[in-house]
């Protein structure tokens, strides 16, 4: 007991001396000393590569941040002294909440006093609250060596940092998608895409607690190196469910373990003024910057304005500065990917996608960052961004030279319900790869003989491919008053990022008579036809093209645009509440998006007939400390279809549908 009382008095008689030190330092601006860290040392409180850390400081002030930062990790000073001797900041109660993205930390440089924990510049003075700073999983902050302070350290010199949360939710919709496969998830998606949701229209209520999210940052600091070298991992348990023998009865509460993030990146500086870096691995994809501060994380915004994906890449940038402004264009090569729908269970377990691979060409992706502060004068307020960003991929369907599997039976899966002639040719099943061979084609010229089969006509099999376009603004500007965050988008294709009302493409044959149709290897009905192709005349399942050549469909991308507007009040700043009291984390949300397909493209046959998808969405947020906030948010979607009566809801032909959705519930980070 006695000892243990003599190493008390001395531990706070060494933080006393701490804290001395460095105020008195901080005060006459003087240079950084190295003795106090070694006398820490020698007590056995900062290890030898913790001190060597403090070393490397680049400043005085960098120093005493990085030694004050690991005594407040060491429980030896409270936050509270930390902020008032050393480097006051703000308390940061209205930092974004948990979206998809706002567990991303924006580099692995956190402890340094220049910025609170997102990015906003550090209060001067006594504390004040942070405005709200927009959530930015794509930051353009660099990263700085030795910055990172570890919870792990490895023998090889890395260092780890561990961060996750933990969110439950309870959620009740008025109505659902629809449909056996849409009709009773957790999360939502645009109505009337999945059928008819039976004689009501199918609200429901659900307790979520599978939205655990777990991740490591990394840093290596190599001996006499200007490189940083950092690195990330995060996954979590927003994934399907099981199928497995023993979780099959009890599938519905255990969802799957699924990467979010994975990638190491190096940074330098070229000329030694000039920030660059390089990165490789999986990362947000270069027009996903802006995100809704959405609660419901499972499908942030699918089909509702938010676009964003992650994706494999290599990405590149260099940073231009000049005084606040920073410039920094970015450039990537990215996984193709189509998103494809009629994948089998097989195929989605092997490899996932395969058209967007199979063009055998990289997609392409760039942004441009400008960021600046709107005031000098602002305290604990982040700087503002104006971004553009652009991709471009292509797709590659391959049918191969094979004939289809006539079907000999048909199920209905709606009602009314039209038995078609036989054979049927259902696609997206393996026994339906290849062209029609049921039907005789007369008098085409690109036809040997003097009749074909589809079939006979590509001998070896075909190719079509189509293209993939996405480009975004976005705007996120930062006030003590008011946060704006607004993004627009328009491509085609746009299944992959979650727009375009989830379409791709369809069967564009511009006019040709229909004649026939081959399945893709993944599972896309792609259909043939002539130019003066006719039946007029001709037996049963025959076809006279008098004289023109059999050709395939174009592969039409479905076009679409959207965006989102997000207004963030950090209500306890706005009405002066005490940063340190129990009030000081109050925040307001107020968004509005909306995903729109073309029309016309989303009426033709292969597209799944949805125009738009509007949300509306109000949440209020309470931060009741660092590690716990509250979150009640209450959406109104509705979705319309892009003709009159189209949409089977409540079993009658409808327009539109809406839902009323409400969620709440708790999360807790760390």
């Amino acid at each position: 007991m006695k000892k243990a009382v003599s190493r008390l008095i001395v531990l706070t008689s060494v933080v006393a001396l701490t804290l001395s030190a460095m105020a008195q330092q901080q005060e006459n601006h003087s240079t950084n000393n190295n003795a106090l860290a070694q006398l820490l040392q020698s007590k056995g409180i900062l290890s030898p590569a913790e001190v060597a850390m403090i070393n490397q400081s680049s400043s005085a002030d960098e120093a005493n941040a990085r030694l004050a930062q690991l005594l407040v990790e060491k429980g030896l000073i409270s936050r509270q002294e930390y902020s008032s001797t050393v480097a006051p900041v703000s308390m940061d109660m209205s930092a974004p909440r948990l979206s998809d993205a706002v567990l991303h930390t924006t580099t692995v440089s956190q402890t340094q006093a220049a910025t609170t924990p997102t990015g906003a510049p550090a209060a001067t003075g006594p504390p004040i609250i942070s405005a709200v700073t927009p959530l930015r999983v794509l930051p353009i902050d660099v990263p700085k060596q030795g910055g990172l302070i570890p919870d792990i350290k490895l023998g090889s010199g890395a260092r780890l940092k561990i961060y996750d949360c933990f969110k439950a939710s309870a959620s009740e919709d008025t109505a659902s998608s629809g449909g056996p496969t849409f009709g009773s998830q957790d999360w939502p998606l645009p109505l009337l895409i999945g059928g008819d949701t039976g004689p009501t229209s199918d609200p429901q209520f659900h307790i979520k607690a599978r939205s655990f999210r777990i991740g490591s940052q990394f840093e290596w600091v190599p001996k006499n190196s200007n490189m940083t070298i950092t690195g990330k991992v995060e996954a979590d348990y927003e994934g399907d469910y099981t199928d497995v023998n023993n979780r099959n009865i009890s599938g519905v509460r255990s969802s799957q373990f699924g990467l979010r993030l994975a990638y190491m990146r190096l940074d330098t500086k070229l000329g030694g003024t000039l920030p660059w870096f390089a990165e490789f691995g999986q990362d947000w994809s270069l027009i996903s910057s802006s995100l809704p501060s959405l609660f419901e994380t499972t499908g942030l915004g699918l089909g509702m304005g938010t676009l964003y994906q992650r994706a494999p890449q290599f990405r590149t940038g260099i940073q231009f500065h000049a005084g606040d402004l920073k410039i920094q264009p970015e450039f990537a090569i990215v996984l193709p990917v189509a998103g494809s729908a009629a994948l089998t269970p097989d195929q989605r377990a092997r490899f996932g996608d395969r058209a967007g691979s199979e063009s055998n060409q990289p997609g392409l992706e760039a942004r441009v960052v400008l960021q600046f502060p709107l005031s000098h004068s602002w305290k604990g307020v982040a700087p503002a961004q104006i971004i553009v960003s652009g991709h471009h991929a292509r797709m590659n369907e391959i049918i191969p030279h094979a004939g289809q599997v006539a079907a000999t039976s048909f199920t209905c899966t709606i009602t009314p319900c039209t038995i078609p002639p036989f054979p049927v040719f259902t696609s997206g099943t393996v026994p339906n790869l290849g062209f029609t061979t049921t039907t005789t084609i007369l008098n085409a010229t690109n036809c040997t003989s003097a009749s074909c089969n589809l079939e006979e006509f590509f001998p070896r099999g075909i190719e079509v491919g189509n293209p993939q376009n996405v480009w975004t603004t976005e705007l996120q500007l930062p006030t003590p008053w008011v946060t704006f965050v607004g993004k627009f988008y328009k491509g085609n294709d746009l299944r992959f990022f979650f727009g375009g009302q989830l379409n791709d493409v369809f069967s564009n044959l511009h006019g040709l008579f229909e004649v026939g149709n081959g399945v893709s290897e993944s599972g896309r009905a792609i259909t043939f036809g002539c130019a003066g192709g006719t039946k007029a005349g001709q037996p049963a399942n025959t076809i006279d093209c008098q004289g023109t050549s059999v050709q395939s469909a174009t592969l039409q991308p479905v076009g679409g645009y959207g965006g989102f507007a997000e207004l963030s009040f950090p209500l306890s700043r706005i009405f002066h509440a005490d940063p340190e009291g129990h009030n000081a984390g109050w925040v307001l949300h107020a968004q509005y998006g909306t995903d729109r397909a073309n029309a016309a493209d989303a009426r033709a046959v292969g597209a799944n007939g949805l125009a738009r998808t509007d949300l509306d969405t109000v949440s209020l947020t309470y931060k009741l400390n660092s590690w716990v906030s509250f979150v009640n948010e209450t959406s109104y979607i509705v979705t319309r279809a892009a003709t009159a009566n189209s949409k089977l809801f409540q079993g009658v032909k409808v327009t539109q549908a809406h839902d009323w959705r409400q969620e709440f519930g708790p999360i807790f980070t760390f």
